[in-house]
């Protein structure tokens, strides 16, 4: 079950991690960059906490997205160049949870976008989307939240 978990300001993010260019939705490449940046999670200069961020962005209007798995990093100046890093400024987000597994992901995000936000009444603003994953424990994440910008 996918619901609108609270409206927010969210902090400005730097992230570093693994990226490539995908076509919008479910798509096996994307396990496949999980599956390639996870040997250096926890490994990153300067990262801060154990939360991970799979990052929708840099759309090209034609049905293709770059993809990011990261951490937050205190400095992109930091990372070692094989990564990649983006800056998120602090904007306004809605902020939604995915309480099923990763298989069942893609339906949360449809549902976000063909009934949540319209019932919201929130207009999507142009900027990054991302997932938000605590690999904390050995076990798999908890719930997953969903930060759409919005206005």
């Amino acid at each position: 079950m996918t619901d609108l978990l609270h409206i927010a300001t969210s902090s400005t993010l730097v992230l570093a991690g693994r990226n490539g260019t995908f076509a919008i939705g479910p798509s096996p490449g994307i396990r496949e960059l999980w599956e390639q940046f996870m040997p250096d999670y926890g490994r990153i200069a300067g990262q801060l906490g154990s939360k991970t961020y799979g990052v929708c962005h840099r759309f090209d209007g034609k049905g293709h997205m770059d993809y990011m798995a990261a951490v937050q990093v205190e400095n992109a100046g930091e990372v070692p160049g094989y990564l990649h890093t983006l800056i998120i400024p602090a904007r306004k987000v809605a902020v939604f949870t995915h309480g099923d597994g990763v298989d069942t992901l893609s339906d949360s995000w449809r549902r976000v976008f063909d009934d949540l936000i319209p019932a919201a009444k929130l207009t999507v603003a142009d900027g990054p989307q991302f997932e938000v994953y605590d690999f904390a424990s050995d076990e798999a994440p908890g719930a997953i939240e969903i930060h759409i910008p919005v206005r």
